[in-house]
């Protein structure tokens, strides 16, 4: 699979259906923040560096089954006004599963959707399964249900920079 169709298609998407930033404030306001975005994927591939084994990151031109992808987001708040509670929610790209545990982002709370980013919950989310007998039981949801991962950074000074991130696999 090419990258740049992963990464095509997660922005066509993000940009039609719920890739969001909101940073709260007055737009009209004289001090208002005005936060730029910049969105990037790379592939995470192991190599040699003196004698030992590290992961390292590279842009990700083509990805096979089982590959691992970084997507981070970029922001900057090109604004004269803090940025308070900014708000970005990125879906998982079609043809990709979520990594679980790996979506972080500095000074920011990180919560997870697995219904197509309708209700967000704290990792690891929960899901409830009918048994056989009727009762119910609450269980980790797996990686595959993932759908959107939201990210809340609290605040972001005028000219202030930080990033958010998370890994997904290719299925």
């Amino acid at each position: 699979m090419e990258m740049s169709k992963v990464l095509s298609a997660a922005m066509a998407f993000m940009l039609a259906f719920g890739f969001s930033a909101y940073a709260s404030g007055d737009a009209w306001a004289k001090d208002a923040p005005k936060l730029e975005l910049k969105m990037q994927m790379e592939k995470e591939v192991k190599t040699l560096r003196g004698g030992k084994e590290v992961m390292e990151r590279v842009p990700a031109d083509k990805v096979k089954p089982g590959d691992v992808s970084v997507y981070t987001i970029s922001y900057t708040n090109k604004g004269s006004g803090e940025a308070r509670n900014a708000s970005f929610v990125d879906p998982i790209p079609k043809g990709m599963v979520y990594v679980l545990g790996s979506a972080e982002g500095k000074e920011s709370v990180v919560t997870c959707s697995i219904d197509g980013g309708k209700s967000f919950h704290a990792q690891p989310v929960k899901q409830t399964t009918k048994k056989p007998d009727g009762s119910t039981e609450e269980k980790d949801a797996p990686a595959a249900s993932y759908t959107h991962i939201r990210w809340v950074v609290k605040k972001v000074m005028p000219h202030e920079s930080g990033r958010v991130s998370f890994k997904a696999s290719v299925e």
